[in-house]
């Protein structure tokens, strides 16, 4: 009887503090780290989902930019935090899978360091073509395979999301397109818009006030269904390229060390936060839609078929890096 009291003693003193500590976060301001600038798509999610996780934990969620190296600088300085939940970051395809593909080396391991908190969002892609390209996604294949080589594609540069799904994307049409990179999808969307280079994948926000210009066109849409934000443009599959996927997409994540009662208290108040009608509508303003609600390790698991699905394909690429 005594050997069993020590032991049930032992074990109330190990789970208490944990216990304690969970009831009690969070009691201070938490840091949420977005590895891109303000104002990118992903900024801009970051920042409602905050308002909408705040008045959830009680604790202001603050926003902070930390950009650099594709994400991996904002991704790091989530990886190294004290692992107590008060700094975590909106993790993005980028950050989560193609940089693991991209680079040699990364100071942080994703698998090891990392924890996800919750699915955010999933944000389906759109090629868009110059004005004097084919209106239609058919048309385009068409005059590619006649042309080998010679219809161009820009990019947000070398291993940028951008350059990554228009290089899968002529795999999957089976033609061969000119990658001509720039500094950020905004410059190759101006030369787009000059009749310069002649496709990009962007979303609807960035493309829509060309389209209605008349500089442009958007010939499909990387989707299970068509977008209120553009209810014309067909998806992939309907245009006749079923296989094909090209998406963004985000979640959260901590410290790998982060205790469980921590990362299920914040997962709580990221699908509550995800259930209110304001973030919804901000996330389809976009092009966006809801990944949640989803437990860590749904998350997790999403994760880890993500990357087995393209960092095989971006290092075939063999893209350099400085």
């Amino acid at each position: 009887m005594d050997r069993r009291q020590t032991l049930a003693a032992l074990l109330a003193s190990t789970l208490a503090p944990a216990t304690s500590w969970a009831q009690d976060f969070p009691s201070k301001p938490i840091k949420l780290i977005v590895a891109f600038g303000a104002g990118s798509g992903n900024d801009l999610i970051a920042r409602e989902l905050s308002k909408h996780m705040s008045e959830s934990l009680g604790q202001p969620v603050v926003v902070e930019n930390r950009p650099g190296g594709g994400g991996s600088v904002g991704t790091d300085a989530v990886a190294k935090a004290p692992a107590d939940g008060y700094t975590i970051g909106l993790g993005t395809s980028s950050q989560m899978v193609m940089n693991v593909g991209l680079y040699k080396t990364l100071p942080f391991d994703v698998e090891r360091d990392l924890r996800s908190i919750g699915l955010v969002a999933r944000t389906g892609m759109i090629l868009v073509a110059s004005s004097k390209m084919p209106p239609t996604l058919a048309g385009l294949m068409a005059q590619a395979k006649a042309q080998p080589g010679k219809i161009t594609y820009g990019s947000g540069g070398p291993g940028s999301i951008s350059h990554i799904v228009g290089e899968a994307f002529a795999k999957a049409a089976g033609i061969s397109l000119l990658h001509v990179p720039y500094k950020g999808n905004g410059p190759a969307l101006a030369d787009l818009a000059g009749g310069h280079v002649d496709l990009l994948f962007d979303g609807f926000l960035a493309t829509n006030p060309l389209v209605q210009q008349g500089k442009a066109h958007i010939l499909a849409l990387s989707a299970p269904q068509r977008s209120a934000m553009g209810p014309q443009v067909p998806t992939f599959a309907e245009a006749g390229l079923p296989d094909y996927q090209a998406y963004t997409w985000n979640n959260l994540f901590a410290p790998a060390a982060t205790p469980q009662p921590v990362i299920d208290r914040l997962n709580r108040a990221l699908n509550q936060a995800l259930a209110q009608p304001g973030l919804l509508q901000r996330l389809a303003q976009g092009g966006s839609e809801a990944l949640g609600p989803s437990t860590p390790t749904d998350a997790d698991s999403f994760g880890q078929r993500e990357r087995a699905r393209w960092v095989p394909f971006v290092r075939a690429m063999n893209i350099e890096t400085s």
